[in-house]
């Protein structure tokens, strides 16, 4: 390992090349793989020369006697007032520490709890019944793509797997700009987060073009990241593995996460890679946070392609090693073997710059498609199952009829074999007429399990949101909550509901920041989900995704009910959520 990591220039396999630099990648890939009263004379003379008020105002002074009666109404009404918006009662709290479960009553009051107690008597407007009910804190979705909000404010995808908070960490879709003013817009039903884009900030200066940015260019990137800074972002945002950001050389990142860098923010990436040479990509991340003095969050940490099962031992106790020596990296999963994306992934990078004229015009080439090719076959093993059946397509739009269906399927219907290098020849033509989106298998159950119990994992959907009945999702758009607490708990056994619901909300709530949310507890933001445990789950497959999760029974965001005995009631109570300063 040690003999690779001292290359000049690594190279990732879309044909990418990392600086070493001052080879601080080197030690983290080393360690990855080991393991104011009024009063005055002359105000009051003034007063009396002149009335206080007009003669048309002063018919109506007798209106004064009736203040009395007036205010002591209003303290009736204060007297009379319920102590509590709502009450839960005989529910089971898991507060999302990881403590065991406890019988306990849940109040709240202008949006905060205000009591968690065995038993609370007293008056509320709203009392809730929650025998046989989980009552736990309003789950926290630290990486899906919600850009379109605006647009589907409801999100109700989310809310019905009791998520409450969704971070959106604009790996590779566009930032709205300015953010703050958008955010001031927001009228939503769920809290929202937001980065400041990389890809969105490298796109609006540089379009998409395979270069290294001018000192200019960088420096317009620089101003854009830090007016969304300003605008309350969480942290800088990349998508290492998409275009442009792709053609973004390590110090791009670094300076641009420099800029980015103010109290409670954080580095946040989709890594540069995630199979043959996911230890290496880590090691870059950890020196992005290294050097800008930020905390690091691996979005949906992931070992993908046949070849490259099994890492997340090494990579697991490589992280364990570096946050012991003080380094802050945390990371969140999903709970699927399979990813969605678009098909630049299957395809060398320097096919894609310059946009979709001049990516056609390469794969017409021939003189660039035995290369072309050649290099698909690597990055094929690298980025699938394997094989033509571990593609399933989302979106096509040149043979729409496909959506759904695999690449396997795809090369039947035109009477092709299955095969790699049938399936790289379809692959080109289908790219050279616009692209796509797939669901790919690549992951390996054993590091799935792996990453989603250690200690410090966090549950993420990465989904989008969603219509039913159109379109073509990963099923983790509906389901990746309940499927954790329904197989990872439920079926498999592998950690405590208890331990679950803490990767839901405290883990990610600390991680983020988010001090008054992710608890049950006195004095912290009424974000609440109340579920059947024996009915939670997820209903969406891959085959048939078109389906909300089961079992949420109530859902309160800031003291607000927006799911009430499983029905959404319609209510937009959702904050955008802004950094601290």
């Amino acid at each position: 390992m040690a003999a690779d990591v001292r290359m000049e220039r690594p190279r990732f396999p879309h044909g990418r090349v990392l600086e070493t630099g001052d080879g601080a990648y080197a030690r983290a890939y080393s360690l990855l793989n080991e393991s104011s009263a009024l009063s005055s004379a002359r105000a009051f003379r003034t007063m009396q020369a002149r009335p206080l008020f007009p003669a048309s105002t002063r018919l109506s002074l007798g209106l004064l006697l009736l203040l009395p009666s007036v205010v002591q109404g209003q303290r009736a009404t204060r007297a009379t007032e319920p102590p509590y918006d709502v009450l839960i009662t005989r529910g089971r709290v898991i507060d999302g520490t990881g403590t065991p479960a406890k019988r306990a009553d849940v109040a709240f009051k202008g949006g905060r709890i205000v009591r968690v107690a065995a038993r609370i008597t007293g008056a509320a407007r709203d009392t809730i019944n929650a025998t046989g009910l989980i009552i736990a804190p309003g789950f926290i979705d630290p990486h899906a793509h919600i850009s379109a909000i605006a647009e589907q404010p409801d999100a109700q995808n989310f809310l019905r797997q009791g998520i409450t908070t969704i971070f959106n960490s604009l790996h590779s879709l566009d930032q709205p700009y300015p953010l703050g003013a958008f955010l001031d817009t927001l009228r939503i039903a769920p809290n929202t987060l937001w980065t400041a884009g990389h890809t969105w900030a490298r796109k609006r200066v540089m379009g998409t073009q395979n270069r290294a940015a001018t000192a200019a260019e960088l420096d317009s990137m620089r101003a854009l990241v830090s007016r969304a800074m300003d605008g309350g972002a969480f942290g800088l945002g990349t998508g290492l593995e998409y275009i442009p950001a792709v053609y973004a050389p390590p110090e791009e990142i670094v300076s641009l996460a420099q800029a980015a860098k103010r109290p409670g923010s954080l580095y946040v990436t989709h890594l540069r890679d995630e199979g043959v040479a996911l230890e290496l990509a880590l090691a870059e991340a950890i020196d992005v946070g290294r050097r800008s003095q930020q905390p690091v969050h691996v979005s949906h940490l992931k070992s993908t392609g046949k070849a490259n099962w099994g890492k997340s031992t090494a990579v697991l106790a490589g992280f364990d090693a570096l946050n012991a020596r003080g380094a802050r990296i945390s990371f969140d999963v999903y709970p699927y073997n399979a990813y969605s994306t678009y098909s630049d992934v299957l395809f060398p990078g320097w096919v894609l710059a310059d946009g979709q004229d001049s990516v056609s015009a390469r794969l017409r080439n021939p003189a660039l498609l035995a290369r072309v090719r050649r290099e698909m076959r690597d990055i094929f093993e690298a980025q699938t199952g394997g094989t033509a059946s571990s593609v399933r397509f989302r979106t096509m739009p040149t043979a729409p009829e496909f959506a759904g269906k695999t690449l396997a399927e795809y090369l039947t219907a035109r009477g092709q074999p299955s095969s790699l290098d049938a399936a790289i020849d379809a692959l080109i033509a289908l790219q050279r007429d616009g692209g796509f989106t797939a669901i790919v298998e690549a992951m390996n159950e054993r590091d799935i399990e792996a990453f989603l119990t250690h200690s410090a994992a966090m549950v993420s959907t990465d989904g989008d949101l969603v219509t039913p009945g159109k379109g073509f999702p990963h099923p983790r758009s509906y389901g990746a909550f309940p499927r954790v607490v329904s197989y990872y708990v439920g079926q498999r056994k592998l950690m405590s509901l208890e331990a679950a619901i803490a990767k839901m909300t405290s883990v990610p709530a600390r991680t983020l920041g988010l001090l008054d949310r992710g608890v049950v507890q006195q004095g912290k933001i009424a974000d609440l989900v109340l579920f059947d445990p024996a009915t939670f789950a997820d209903k969406a497959t891959y085959t048939d995704p078109h389906h909300y999760a089961e079992g949420v029974v109530h859902l309160f965001i800031n003291g607000q009910a927006v799911i009430r005995d499983a029905k959404m009631t319609g209510a937009r109570p959702g904050q955008a959520l802004r950094r601290a300063p």
